[in-house]
């Protein structure tokens, strides 16, 4: 089982508006210093610094672990300023593991910054209530909506995503791409995500 934090350390399930005390520095512009690390080669500790919220469900032996999972984004929808795609989460362990409730999420800018997102809770999906139970090689989705302040064509956008499956674990890296597209979403510091709970992939968006 991957290590846990202490509860006390956690980030909350939802997030308001940033305070400007809790913006970086320079936040709105690239820094002039060093390339930042790559988001491949950050620990563990540093990514769980990046999330804005974690995961509503505890860990516990059949949750789908860090190490037992991959993550990606796929599909898009879009209306009324509102962009939806899928977190799509796959079992790639060799046990059965389940995912349950709304991950944690946070985010990471091209330029190295955390942001500071506005992050909601979506409502579950009408037809499907509970935990998820991954075979190997199977998937679950929760359908992710971002709104508000996006990133523009000269504003930091998102590199990554921090995805956590089960709360005091590790979050899952997921690249902020949608699969097959080569453009970054638009997700900027201020953006605001609404993450709904877990769901059988096959249930779609």
């Amino acid at each position: 089982m991957p290590a846990q934090e202490p509860t006390t350390s956690q980030p909350p399930l939802s997030a308001g508006p940033p305070s400007e005390a809790e913006l970086p520095p320079d936040w709105d512009q690239p820094g002039d210093g060093p390339l930042p690390t790559a988001d491949a080669k950050l620990g563990d500790a540093a990514l769980r610094a990046l999330l804005r919220t974690r995961a509503s469900e505890p860990d516990a032996a059949d949750r789908c672990g860090p190490d037992e999972a991959s993550a990606r984004l796929e599909g898009f929808d879009a209306a009324a300023g509102h962009r939806y795609t899928g977190i799509r989460v796959t079992n790639t362990s060799s046990r059965p593991c389940t995912v349950s409730g709304v991950p944690g999420i946070g985010a990471r800018g091209e330029w190295g910054h955390r942001f500071t997102l506005t992050v909601e809770r979506g409502a579950p999906s009408s037809g499907h209530a509970g935990p998820v139970r991954l075979a190997p090689g199977e998937e679950a989705v929760s359908t992710l909506e971002w709104t508000g302040e996006l990133a523009g064509h000269d504003a930091e956008r998102a590199s990554m995503l921090v995805v956590q499956l089960a709360a005091a674990q590790v979050p899952v890296r997921v690249p902020a791409r949608i699969e097959g597209d080569t453009v970054p979403l638009d997700v900027g510091m201020l953006t605001t995500l609404r993450v709904a709970p877990f769901k059988p992939a096959e249930d779609g968006l």
